[in-house]
């Protein structure tokens, strides 16, 4: 059976509970901020009452019935990750950059001929873009005065280790029971077995690793590369009940993609050990997974200045594939070195997500300005894992509820109108999932927006930013007694091109 233990972005130990990788890979995969068009990505995805842009399907699937008549959109967009990391004193500094498809739709109007009741029927479909996974994290254990990522040069300024990936390795072989190499992890301690970086005691009866022996201080460094993405394929149908009231009803297949590559190193640059010199540790994960979902909604105007907005999304259901591999080389200061790689780990499970509520309000002074507010509540305790070998995801499923809670989410957005420009603001807030705090760490998330667009009867060119902030506390490893504090900004710039037939 596969370990559920990788190294992955998560909270400190200060909450009590040792936290898997799974547990917060069904958050990252849970987690949506809504925008797929300029439009509504510059009002901070705040669109759940007011509908007719091709956006607003995935929050409110309502809003397909505003719709008056035929509209192709294409979203092209180009984000960026930032990430400033401290650990043990050292402060890091890494970005990247991304090109993408925010959002492709089509929609079409058929009027019934009726003037009240259902007076048209509308349908739609195409892709909005739900989450960005790109990010590059760079920490180190301090200040070299030249250090490039993952170096294998020495640097010159004296470490404040006091542990080390090492120790992961060794404890793990320590439960393994009886000395055999070969009931070692094959993707973890077998491979440091087999490069030489730990060792088996025969007058204590366990394994032990050089740097523990010599004593910490080892120079640290650790990158984490992450690239991929969540999307959503709508198809929608919706009407329009005598331009009252707007229903509607989306089905949504999602595509996720998740790339992760960790690379740690590790080096005995103030010569503590006569043998060992350096280790440098290869993660390599892969994501691919197909999930579905059906969303309700609809919008109620009961007076032209003001609209509400509900909408209800089912559970989306992941059937989800990972391939896992690992690589450790050693070098040692007789002048020799070691490379051990790991087989391909191919493993498949289902996810399920969370529910969504989302109540919305619009206030619409019509060719003037449109405030709208969409407040959404969301429980990730009740996410949930299985595989053919259900027993694998017991303990995660039952961490999942008591780490996660019932969250909030809170969207505000506006429009102002100077024909033919568009200006566009709007703020967000994202409670934090978890159920405990942590001490000195923001666990929600902000996001700041902001856009213009340019409208005429036929054509629209909308663009759109918006900046989402973000602070965790991260554990290089499992015995990682200090940890890492990363602050993240993640923008993404958009522009929209719309035509009308």
């Amino acid at each position: 059976m596969k370990r559920i233990y990788l190294t992955v972005f998560a909270l400190a130990t200060t909450l009590g509970i040792s936290l898997a990788q799974n547990e917060f890979d069904a958050l990252r995969y849970s987690r949506n901020y809504f925008g797929g068009t300029a439009r509504v990505a510059g009002m901070a995805g705040a669109y759940g009452a007011l509908g007719g842009d091709f956006g607003s399907i995935s929050i409110n699937p309502g809003g397909i019935g505003v719709y008056r008549g035929t509209e192709f959109t294409l979203t092209p967009m180009l984000s960026f990750d930032n990430t400033d990391a401290m650990y043990l004193g050292a402060a890091t500094t890494d970005n990247r950059a991304q090109f993408g498809l925010g959002n492709l739709g089509f929609v079409a109007t058929s009027k019934t001929g009726n003037e009240s009741g259902f007076v048209s029927v509308t349908y739609g479909f195409g892709y909005n873009q739900l989450n960005s996974f790109n990010r590059n994290t760079f920490m180190q254990s301090r200040m070299p005065e030249v250090t490039p990522p993952v170096s294998t040069e020495r640097p010159e300024n004296g470490g404040s280790a006091s542990s080390s990936y090492l120790d992961n390795f060794v404890n793990y072989a320590n439960d393994a029971g009886v000395f055999n190499p070969d009931n070692l992890d094959p993707y973890y301690e077998q491979l440091a077995w087999y490069a030489d970086l730990i060792y088996y005691d025969s007058l204590l009866l366990s394994y032990k690793n050089d740097i523990n022996d010599m004593g910490y201080g080892q120079f640290q460094q650790q990158t984490v590369r992450e690239n991929g993405g969540l999307g959503e394929f709508a198809f929608s149908l919706g009407a329009n009940y005598s331009d009252v009231l707007y229903l509607g009803a989306t089905l949504g297949i999602h595509q996720l993609r998740f790339h992760q590559d960790i690379s740690t190193f590790e080096e005995d640059d103030m010569d503590k050990n006569d043998y060992f010199n350096s280790f440098t540790f290869n993660e390599n994960l892969d994501v691919y997974g197909t999930g579905f979902t059906a969303k309700l909604g609809l919008i109620y105007r009961p007076v032209s200045f003001i609209r509400f907005g509900a909408a209800f999304h089912v559970p989306t259901f992941y059937r989800i594939r990972e391939e896992f591999s690992t690589h450790l080389r050693g070098t040692f200061d007789v002048e020799s070195a070691t490379s051990e790689r790991s087989p391909l780990n191919s493993y498949k499970y289902w996810l399920r997500t969370p529910y969504r509520a989302i109540g919305s309000v619009a206030f619409q002074i019509p060719e003037i300005a449109t405030i709208n507010v969409d407040y959404e509540l969301t429980d990730y305790s009740i996410m949930n894992y299985d595989s053919d070998y259900p027993e694998d995801f017991m303990d995660v499923n039952q961490n999942m509820k008591n780490i996660y809670k019932l969250t909030s989410n809170l969207r505000a957005g506006a429009e102002v109108v100077i024909k033919p420009i568009y200006i566009r603001g709007g703020f967000a807030f994202y409670g934090s999932p978890y159920e405990n705090k942590v001490p000195g760490i923001n666990t929600y998330n902000l996001l700041y927006a902001g856009g213009l667009g340019f409208r005429t009867e036929k054509f629209f060119f909308d663009i759109g930013g918006t900046f989402c902030t973000n602070e965790l506390k991260y554990e290089l490893y499992e015995e990682d007694a200090n940890g890492a504090v990363i602050s993240s900004l993640k923008s993404n710039f958009m522009a929209t091109l719309g035509f009308r037939f």
